[in-house]
Formats: C-alpha cells, sequence, structure tokens
C-alpha cells in the first residue's frame, strides 16, 4: 500500500447549511441550528450569524484548545490528514516547563512508528523492565516482571513529560501553533464555529476540539449550552468529587553512586509502600541521570465542587459509583499493573486552565466542603503536609529518606494536583467535541492518561477524514461514532486504575489480602496484557506499520474513503 494524498470530501446534492438563503437574525437569544434531524439542533447567539468559516464542503479546518500532549498529538494527525488545524495554548513561551514522567507503550507506539516520531522518542527514553514494591524500610516485598517487546513489537518505554511534548511541538507547524491564547468564549452555528482569546483575537473553523484537560472551559461552555436547553444528562450535571491527591516532580541530574539504578539501560518502576497507609511513592528513572516521581494518596475527605454549567439543575454529590468500584475490587490485569509505572506523570500544563467555581458547603462535611482544591498544576506546590506519613521512610532508589531524595527537586519544579476519576456521558455538542481527560479524566495511578488520549485523537481523525462533506449532520455523524468507539474503552481504562487505586490505597481485611496477593505473585506481563496491548490503532489512510509482534493487532480495515474512491476507479 502506498501513501495515500489526501482526497477530498465528497459533497453531496442538494444545499449545503451553510448556503441556506433563509438564515436570518431572530428575535429570541437562541436559535436551533440547521439540521435535518431536530434531536441534533443546538443553540447559537445571533450576534455571531455572520461566522462563515467557508462555503466549501470538501475541507475541514479544527480549532484545537490546548497546546498539551492530546492537543499537539491531533494536530500532526489531521496534517497527515491534509485538514488544518490552529491550536490554541493558553501558556506563553516565557512560562517554565514542568511536568514529570510517562510512560507510552505499544498499544500507541505503533502509531507513532507511523507518524515517524518512533525514533525521537527512543532516544529521550528508556525501556521499562519490570515493577518493584518496597516497604518504608526498604525491604523488597515483592516484583514483578516486564514482558518481551517480541511480544506486541514494542516494549513500554519511559520518559519525562516535557520531553515528548517537546517532540511533538517540533513536529507542528509554527504558523499554526498559537501560545499565550487563553480562549474566553466559544461559538457555532451552522457555517462554522469561532473562538474567542483575552487578547481580543478570535479563530475561524468547522469544529472545535476540546483537548484542555480534566478542568476543560470548553467542556464547561459546551455543558452550559446543554443546560440551557434543559438537554445535560443527570450525571453529568453531578458535582466534582475529589478523593485523590497527587505532588509530582523531576529531579536534577543525580550522582550515579548514591542512586546505581540511574546507570541502568532499562527503568526499573520503584514503588513505596507502607503498610495501612493511603500513601504511595512511584520513582521513575528516565535519561539524564533523572529520577520522575509521584506521591499519590487517597483523601481522608473527599472535596465538592459545583460546576458553573449545573446552576439550579445541580444534584447533590453522590459516591455512589466509587462505592461501588470499592465493593467490586478485582486482581487487575496485567497490562494495568505494568502502564501504572506513569503515575509519577504529571498532565502538561498547558491543558490545565485554571477555572473559578464555588465549592458546595451544603452537602458535604465542613472538613471538606472549604477545603481548597488544586486544580491547576502550575500553582505553586504547597508543602507535604498530605504525604507527611512517607517523608521519614528509606528511599526505595538510593541513600538517605524520602525527604533527602525529594531535595534533589527545585520546588518550582513540583506539582501538586488534586484528582476526579469519571467518565462524562456527553462527549459532544453540534460542532464540538472533546477528547482526553476532557471527557474522561483519570487517576495518575495507572497512567492512561495520555494514552488514552492519543487514542481518542487516532479515532476522531479517522472519522474525519472518512466524512463525506463538512455539514453538521456529517459531523455529527463523526462525532457520535466517535463517542460509541472510544466511550467503552475509556470505561474499561477507568475501571482498571480504579480497582488499582483500591489495592495500593484502601484499607481493610479485602485490601490487604489482594496486596499481599499482588506484591508475591511471580506473574509474567504476558499473561493478560493481550486484550489491551493487541489494540494497537493506526492512521487508516497512511501506510500501515508492519506488525512484527508475535502477538498479533487486532485486525483494523483502511479508511472507508479510500476504499471509496478505489471503486470509482481513483488511485
Amino acid at each position: 500500500m502506498t501513501k495515500a494524498s489526501p482526497m477530498p470530501m465528497r459533497q453531496r446534492s442538494g444545499t449545503h447549511v451553510g448556503d441556506a438563503p433563509d438564515l436570518r437574525p431572530l428575535p429570541q437569544s437562541h436559535a436551533p441550528l440547521v439540521s435535518s434531524d431536530p434531536s441534533n439542533a443546538v443553540p447559537f447567539d445571533m450576534s455571531i450569524l455572520t461566522i462563515s468559516h467557508r462555503k466549501d464542503v470538501s475541507t475541514l479546518k479544527a480549532l484545537i484548545v490546548g497546546g498539551g500532549i492530546g492537543g499537539l498529538a491531533i494536530a500532526i494527525m489531521l496534517e497527515l490528514a491534509g485538514m488544518e488545524y490552529e491550536i490554541l495554548e493558553r501558556c506563553t513561551d516565557e512560562e517554565e516547563e514542568i511536568g514529570a514522567g510517562l510512560t507510552i507503550g505499544p498499544p500507541v507506539l505503533r502509531l507513532l512508528d507511523q507518524m515517524g516520531l518512533l525514533d525521537q522518542i527512543e532516544k529521550i527514553s528508556k525501556p521499562a523492565s519490570g515493577m518493584t514494591v518496597f516497604d518504608e524500610e526498604n525491604r523488597k516485598m515483592g516484583r514483578m516482571e516486564g514482558f518481551s517487546a517480541e511480544r506486541y513489537g514494542y516494549p513500554y518505554r519511559i520518559m519525562t513529560r516535557p520531553g515528548f511534548r517537546q517532540i511533538l511541538i517540533n513536529r507542528v507547524s509554527k504558523n499554526n501553533f498559537h501560545r499565550g491564547k487563553t480562549v474566553v468564549d466559544t461559538f457555532q452555528n451552522p457555517n462554522g464555529v469561532s473562538c474567542k482569546c483575552s487578547d481580543g483575537s478570535t479563530y475561524y473553523g468547522d469544529i472545535i476540539i476540546g483537548a484542555d484537560g480534566a478542568q476543560s472551559l470548553t467542556r464547561e461552555r459546551m455543558f452550559r449550552q446543554l443546560a440551557d436547553q434543559m438537554k445535560l444528562s443527570d450525571t453529568d450535571m453531578e458535582s466534582s468529587v475529589y478523593e485523590h491527591a497527587c505532588l509530582t516532580g523531576l529531579t536534577d541530574p543525580l550522582d550515579e553512586k548514591l542512586y546505581p539504578s540511574l546507570a541502568d539501560e532499562s527503568s526499573e518502576l520503584k514503588i513505596l509502600y507502607r503498610k495501612d497507609s493511603m500513601c504511595t511513592l512511584w520513582y521513575l528513572p528516565v535519561t539524564g541521570n533523572r529520577i520522575a516521581w509521584g506521591l499519590n494518596r487517597q483523601l481522608a475527605s473527599p472535596k465538592y465542587r459545583f460546576n458553573e454549567y449545573t446552576g439550579a439543575y445541580c444534584t447533590p454529590p453522590t459516591l455512589l459509583r466509587r462505592e461501588g468500584a470499592a465493593s467490586n475490587t478485582s486482581i487487575p490485569s496485567a497490562h494495568s499493573i505494568h502502564v501504572m509505572s506513569s503515575a509519577a506523570s504529571t498532565i502538561s500544563s498547558g491543558s490545565r486552565p485554571q477555572v473559578s467555581h464555588t465549592v458546595s458547603s451544603s452537602t458535604s462535611s465542613s472538613a471538606s466542603s472549604h477545603s481548597k482544591i488544586y486544580d491547576d498544576w502550575r500553582a505553586p506546590a504547597p508543602d507535604f503536609e498530605d504525604f507527611r506519613e512517607l517523608l521519614d521512610a528509606r528511599c526505595a532508589m538510593g541513600v538517605g529518606t524520602v525527604r533527602d531524595f525529594l531535595s534533589h527537586t527545585p520546588r518550582n519544579q513540583m506539582s501538586r494536583i488534586d484528582l476526579e476519576e469519571r467518565l462524562y456521558k456527553t462527549w459532544y455538542h453540534g460542532r464540538m467535541v472533546l477528547i482526553g481527560d476532557a471527557c474522561h479524566p483519570h487517576l495518575v495511578v495507572g497512567g492512561q492518561g495520555a494514552v488514552q488520549c492519543l487514542l481518542d485523537g487516532v479515532c476522531l481523525v479517522n472519522l474525519l477524514y472518512d466524512m463525506e462533506n463538512n455539514s453538521p449532520n456529517e459531523i455529527t455523524k463523526a462525532f457520535r461514532r466517535y463517542h460509541a468507539k472510544r466511550s467503552i474503552v475509556a470505561k474499561s481504562s477507568i475501571d482498571e486504575t480504579n480497582a488499582m487505586d483500591k489495592i495500593f490505597h484502601g484499607q481493610g481485611f479485602f485490601a490487604g489480602m489482594m496486596r499481599r496477593l499482588l506484591f508475591n505473585a511471580a506473574w509474567s506481563f504476558d499473561m493478560a496484557n493481550d486484550k489491551f496491548n493487541n489494540h494497537r490503532p493506526q492512521l487508516s489512510f497512511l501506510p500501515f506499520v508492519e506488525d512484527r509482534a508475535t502477538s498479533k493487532a487486532n485486525k483494523q480495515k483502511i479508511s472507508e474513503r479510500l476504499t471509496r474512491a478505489t471503486a470509482a476507479g481513483y488511485r
């Protein structure tokens, strides 16, 4: 198969909605978007009726909100598909890059290989060798061996998040990557979309992709539109519940004599676990004689937040989903054990905008309702009070205590975040769609945030490429298929991560029994990994990378548009 050149979308007969002659300003503040399906109607403000990105239905332009890993990766995919994009990133050139560790495995390494990025990734990363658990006296409690690269074609690779993000930045067009662009409002109508930024600039396109992380303002605006129409589901209107805290960092270069494992060609994930504690420390050796680390814990009291879009329809916060997950704790699959080696990773600072919310005081205890919620990775890291029970434990990587080890990380390179684990029901609305943590925020214990975001991206771009035109109906159909394909996988990933978190941080007899079984199991990661690692999707319109694995990838069809073109006699 040779590389396919981008082909124009085929225009349907009839009038394009962007040319609708009866489109007039209406007296009310909102009017339905032109659509043959009334259930797909979305509001648009009459003040933006003049938005018209283009009337050519053979092209597509995306406005990507957020320049983190997800936003940058999907921009590269769109460019490979021959589509246009603009990336709107709130951080400026002057703001220092922050972030800790990141683990990427076969499900996305084959995709990155197809995109021509694998060689650069291998230069900044180490292959993962396995996972070892230690107690507070640095006594080995158990070890789990990593799987061979031959089984899935690629090993898991451990790197710094800033290093991986820089590879993506170097690949996108500089003319389409706009820094210092805080999106303050979004609009859509039958002709297109627009994003208005705090500096007064406005960008126009056909769709908006919200890649702005767990505190997504794109999601906030979309949900407010739906709430105004009384179309937002009760599940999505529930308050946010934060039950986990994470403190992460990346050390300065360290002395190999004091931290011997830094000299290893591979990277061994090491976890410090203390009995009867809801706190763990994860060490991730990376290139440059540095160590990415993450302190993770369950909060003693959950924190609640009423989101802006809930308004008068806000329902009391519930923990039913989490209680169900806790009672259904099971032994995690091998892939969830291995990929959690990126627990020290932080989300790209550019994808975490600050949001102002009201914290509930009527439905939760005073201790939790008035506690500060840390929701911005760029906010100065507070003290280690929430993690003090591990500070005097022995360091599993080398000399001294955990407190001594942490002293090698500059305070301005540490990030503190409160985490919500949640699967939103609504992922799209009109010409707006969400990817990654914006629609399914993960805990860092499991390291699935970046992986699932990249998998969202390849699925969405493949569907956009196959559209026959860029009409609202065709866009809605693509978004609907994207949600149907990805929401099931995202739920499974969240369930795996939740089970792993319960084993490490849960209390009680059952959690203790699961820990003993896990820490003393001589398992191989080849045992139960195939279901996860054999899902190695690629861009359907480019030549597929040869499957060199002994455990073959799931079959994937080439682009429907290429199939149509072949049937029509095109080459």
